[in-house]
C-alpha cells in the first residue's frame, strides 16, 4: 500500500499539477505560501490596505466558528490578530475612496459597518448586531447603505458612488451617491430610482427593481464598467453605468457558482472564484480561462489581485484547515 500511495504522488506530478497538503491541486508553474491558518474560522472576502501593510479577511458564520468579524494579517510578519467578532455574518470587505474600511454583513438583516481608521484600530472588539453598537468609536454602522443580504461592494472610479448588491436569490443592484448619501435602486427601463436605506427591500418590489439570481461580487474593470458575479446563472454580468445604465451578460456557459471577482492590473487578467465542484480559481487572460487552483472537497472564499500579487482564502474542509495563501507565479528564462 505504500509504494501505491508513492506511484500514485509520482504520476500525479507528471501530469503538469501539484497536489499538496492543504488538497489544493495548482496549475504548472504555480506555487504558493500561506500567511495564516486556523481551525475555527472561514475566511471570505480580502481587502489589503492602501500602504499594503495589511491584509484583511472577514470571518463568516459557520458550523466552524459561531462568531463571525474581521482579521487582520501583517503581510511583513504574517502576524494574524483578530480585529472584531460579533458581526451577524461577515462577507464583504473593501476600502472606500476615504480609506475606511466597509464590511458587509450578509444577513436579511444585514448592515455594512464602517471603520474609520482600520490600520489603527485596537485588537478583540465587539459589536452589538442587534443594537448597531461597537465598542469602538471608529465602528459604526453606515446605515445609509440598506438593510439587506449584503455581500458584493464596488465603487466607482470618480468616487461618487458606492455599488451594492442584494445577495439573495431575487436581490436587487443598489447605487449610492456618497456625497448626497442617497440610495437608489436599479431598473432596467428606468434607470436608478431612489428607495429608502430602512425599507430597501420592500421599496425595490414595490418599484419593480431588476432581480438577480445572487450577486454575490461587484468588481471594476479599467474601464469604468462594473462586472457582477451572479452566482446561482453562473454568469458574470457587466454594468455600464450612466444617463441610460445597462446590465448586459459578459460571460455564460463557463462557469458553475461565480462567487468572487479581481481584476489584475498587473498582468491584464480577470480573477475568479468559481465554487462548483470542484471549487476553482481561474485567471480569464481576455482569450480563455486558465484553472489555476482546484480542491475537490473545500471551497474558496475571496480572492485579491493587486500590486503583482495574488491572495486566496481556502475555506475549512474536512481534512483541511481555512488559510490565507499568496500564490507566487514561477517565471522561467528563455
Amino acid at each position: 500500500m505504500k509504494y501505491l500511495r508513492i506511484l500514485a504522488l509520482m504520476m500525479v506530478m507528471l501530469t503538469g499539477c501539484q497536489i499538496n497538503g492543504s488538497g489544493m491541486k495548482l496549475a504548472t508553474g504555480w506555487s504558493f505560501h500561506s500567511l495564516s491558518a486556523w481551525k475555527h474560522i472561514t475566511p471570505n472576502k480580502i481587502a489589503v490596505s492602501p500602504a499594503g501593510d495589511w491584509l484583511y479577511t472577514s470571518g463568516e458564520r459557520s458550523d466552524k466558528s459561531a462568531q463571525a468579524g474581521l482579521i487582520a494579517i501583517r503581510l511583513s510578519s504574517s502576524r494574524t490578530q483578530i480585529l472584531v467578532q460579533g458581526m451577524r455574518n461577515a462577507n464583504g470587505v473593501i476600502f472606500a475612496p476615504d480609506g475606511s474600511l466597509w464590511i458587509a454583513e450578509d444577513d436579511p438583516k444585514g448592515v455594512i459597518w464602517r471603520m474609520a481608521q482600520p490600520d489603527e484600530f485596537p485588537i478583540e472588539q465587539t459589536v452589538d448586531p442587534v443594537a448597531s453598537s461597537s465598542s469602538h468609536d471608529s465602528l459604526a454602522t453606515y446605515h445609509f447603505a440598506g438593510t439587506f443580504n449584503h455581500r458584493a461592494m464596488a465603487f466607482s472610479a470618480d468616487g461618487h458612488f458606492a455599488y451594492l448588491a442584494d445577495a439573495s436569490s431575487t436581490g436587487a443592484l443598489y447605487r449610492l451617491d456618497l456625497e448626497k448619501r442617497e440610495l437608489t435602486v436599479f431598473h432596467r427601463q428606468n434607470g436608478w430610482l431612489p428607495v429608502d436605506p430602512a425599507d430597501a427591500v420592500a421599496m425595490a418590489h414595490q418599484l419593480g427593481a431588476t432581480e438577480f439570481a445572487g450577486i454575490h461580487d461587484i468588481e471594476r474593470l479599467p474601464d469604468g464598467s462594473l462586472l457582477l458575479a451572479e452566482s446561482e446563472s453562473g454568469r458574470i454580468l457587466q454594468l455600464h453605468d450612466g444617463a441610460r445604465p445597462t446590465v448586459d451578460t459578459w460571460m455564460n456557459n463557463q462557469l458553475t457558482h461565480p462567487e468572487d471577482l479581481s481584476w489584475d492590473d498587473s498582468r491584464h487578467w480577470l480573477w475568479i472564484v468559481d465554487n462548483g465542484s470542484p471549487a476553482t480559481v481561474l485567471a480569464w487572460d481576455g482569450r480563455e480561462l486558465h484553472e489555476i487552483i482546484t480542491h475537490p472537497d473545500s471551497r474558496f472564499g475571496g480572492v485579491l489581485a493587486t500590486g503583482g500579487k495574488v491572495y486566496v482564502n481556502l475555506k475549512n474542509g474536512q481534512y483541511n484547515p481555512s488559510m490565507t495563501i499568496e500564490l507566487e507565479e514561477k517565471h522561467h528564462e528563455s
